[in-house]
């Protein structure tokens, strides 16, 4: 629809400075009713950046509480087993508290081998790889979310079989 004068008018009408204005207040509204969760906008970010779209998302299958053990020192511990598996991998992570703001992950990969094992926090990549019997260890990982991305040995992926596996995102608090 247009005027007289040949400008667009309605819903077809280019924004103006009302519209803008408008925008502005319904945003300013929905900022104090129902703001953004602290530390969305870095999850997403850190959910989208696969590298590989040909890459086998594992399903999360166990995910204990954290639960106190003994170690051989006699000393109390807190402890986290975590199992991921897809068609091509299963992994197993033990996470383990080091003080209130990193822990320790110790893992195993079946079948075993020595897969390149990346953590990746929103922040970092902590990179490893596991030793022939499919063992890894990240010392020190900060809380909070992480996901992995294993990448078979050199010259071990087989034909149909997927280079890389990543797991779902998991927190750790």
């Amino acid at each position: 629809m247009t005027n007289a004068d040949g400008q667009v008018m309605g819903a077809d009408a280019p924004i103006d400075d009302c519209d803008v204005r408008n925008l502005s207040a319904v945003r300013e509204l929905y900022d104090q009713i129902d703001p953004i969760p602290d530390g969305l906008t870095e999850r997403v970010r850190f959910a989208m950046a696969l590298e590989h779209m040909d890459a086998e998302v594992a399903r999360l299958v166990e995910n204990s509480a954290l639960a106190s053990v003994r170690s051989t020192l006699q000393t109390a511990e807190q402890a986290r087993t975590i199992i991921f598996e897809s068609s091509a991998l299963t992994v197993m992570v033990s996470v383990s508290q080091v003080n209130d703001d990193v822990v320790r992950v110790d893992g195993w990969l079946s079948p075993e081998g020595e897969y390149r094992v990346e953590l990746r926090t929103p922040d970092a990549q902590h990179r490893t790889v596991a030793d022939p019997m499919g063992r890894f260890v990240v010392h020190e990982l900060p809380r909070g979310i992480f996901r992995m991305v294993i990448r078979a040995p050199e010259g071990k992926t087989g034909k149909g079989e997927t280079p890389v596996v990543i797991t779902p995102s998991v927190v750790l608090d």
